[in-house]
């Protein structure tokens, strides 16, 4: 309840002309209760009108208060007025304003010159709803967007009008789209000045999703307040389309085959002539920030005038395991929650640099967030699509390391398996009875050669390099 207190705080431009509209409905009700006898004089149901008033004006503010408190709320709205929606702009408040103000005068006054006025402003009110109106009937909407991107990558959704009314065109029409995900909700508009009769028009907008999962988008509104801008009808369309967002996929430097690879290879080969764990020579390119000084090449650079590097296949013939920690407490705060995305970008670039380059090898991915989840991927694109939706809806938990966990990934590792082991928890905390390594130690059950990595993003960086714009 006080988190809603606060968020209905920060809101307070939203909600705040609702308050002012409840605090004047309710000054004014009383009012005419205070006075009665003072505004008898002007009219016998002068009293009984403002009350009424009042009571609209109140309701109606109550109405905006509500809306930003509970925002659920406004999916009952959309559903009792059906797919027709009428509102009025700030110049068609002021507009029917006078008119009531007209009305109310000859009313009171007996003035035929007061409702003359008020007839002839009648007409331009009745018919700006009826020309929008008639530009909203027979149309169609549609959306089209990509079914997967990147975080922080840029991308396009097209918005397809088609106006099939014969004889009317549609002019000034205002189209509304809406995205959610758990956390955000996201809107963008785009606008068509004019789609003639029988023709189907697109517009474009630019969207960046800045968080990982899936958006759901819908649904479609489009209003028109033309030709005069005093009634703004318009129109909600069902057009649901989902999207994944993959987490952020860099590239592994130099410094991770240094790290990781190096040491144990060159104690496999002291003890064999030819292993089956031999860099393959790529090619050689110029020399990028992060890139290790071992592998300088310096005949070429001083060829070439500028340092240039040997590039290697980081991954090898190896079945990669990757054991996936990611733990965030309840109260946990923003360094905790960029653990685990570091964590989830880390892996997705491991496995992607291993699915690229290896051949005829395994990759497992068991991974303990909310539920326990094991996954093994085959060599190809297919493969690498399905493991990035997974990770995209990979959400962390709160719980301990459990003992079916260390079982997966110790049943799973081999001889000629190499194992990452990668948990978002302090590893230099004092409780070592809650540490990943601590525990795959204590068990002894481990195949090959493995390693833990703390999702610290100080030391991911060494070896993960994220393109930013």
């Amino acid at each position: 309840m006080k988190n809603t207190l606060i968020e209905f705080w920060r809101k307070r431009a939203k909600w705040r002309l609702g308050f002012i509209l409840m605090l004047v409905g309710a000054f004014i009700f009383i009012y005419t209760f205070q006075a009665p006898r003072t505004l008898g004089q002007f009219h016998q149901n002068l009293p009984l009108i403002l009350r009424m008033a009042a009571g609209g004006i109140f309701l109606w503010g109550f109405h905006q208060v509500l809306i930003v408190l509970f925002p659920f709320l406004q999916r009952f709205h959309i559903k009792r007025i059906g797919r027709n929606r009428v509102s009025l702009p700030r110049d068609g408040l002021v507009y029917l304003l006078m008119m009531t103000v007209l009305f109310v005068g000859s009313v009171l006054s007996r003035e035929n010159m007061l409702m003359l006025v008020f007839a002839m402003m009648t007409g331009p009110f009745v018919l700006n709803g009826w020309i929008t109106y008639s530009m909203l009937k027979n149309i169609k909407l549609k959306r089209l967007i990509p079914q997967r991107v990147m975080m922080g990558e840029t991308f396009t959704a097209e918005i397809s009008l088609e106006n099939n009314k014969k004889l009317i065109a549609a002019y000034l029409m205002e189209v509304n789209d809406y995205f959610t995900n758990q956390d955000e909700k996201l809107d963008a508009s785009v606008v068509f000045r004019r789609v003639g009769p029988g023709q189907q028009l697109s517009a474009h907008y630019y969207v960046k999703l800045m968080r990982r999962g899936i958006y759901q988008f819908g649904p479609l509104h489009v209003s028109t307040r033309y030709p005069l801008g005093l009634v703004k009808r318009g129109a909600v369309f069902s057009e649901y389309n989902e999207i994944i967002v993959h987490p952020q996929i860099g590239r592994l430097n130099s410094h991770w085959a240094d790290d990781f690879f190096s040491i144990a290879e060159m104690a496999q080969q002291s003890r064999s002539r030819r292993g089956v764990f031999d860099d393959e020579f790529n090619h050689i390119r110029e020399y990028r920030t992060g890139d290790s000084q071992r592998a300088i090449h310096w005949r070429s650079s001083a060829r070439q005038g500028e340092l240039m590097v040997q590039e290697y296949h980081q991954n090898r013939n190896y079945d990669l395991i990757i054991g996936l920690d990611l733990w965030l407490p309840s109260s946990s705060s923003q360094d905790q929650a960029d653990r685990v995305e570091w964590a989830i970008s880390f892996v997705g670039t491991l496995c992607r640099e291993h699915l690229k380059y290896s051949r005829d090898t395994k990759l497992t991915l068991i991974s303990r967030g909310r539920s326990l989840e094991l996954l093994e991927v085959g060599i190809g694109s297919m493969g690498l699509d399905y493991l990035l939706d997974f990770l995209a809806t990979l959400q962390p938990g709160k719980t301990p390391v459990d003992r079916e966990f260390i079982k997966l990934i110790s049943e799973a590792s081999s001889s000629r398996s190499r194992t990452v082991l990668v948990t978002t928890r302090k590893e230099s905390d004092p409780q070592k009875h809650n540490h990943l390594h601590t525990m795959f130690e204590e068990r002894g059950e481990m195949n090959g050669q493995w390693r833990t990595i703390e999702a610290e993003p100080a030391l991911l960086s060494r070896w993960l390099v994220l393109e930013t714009d």
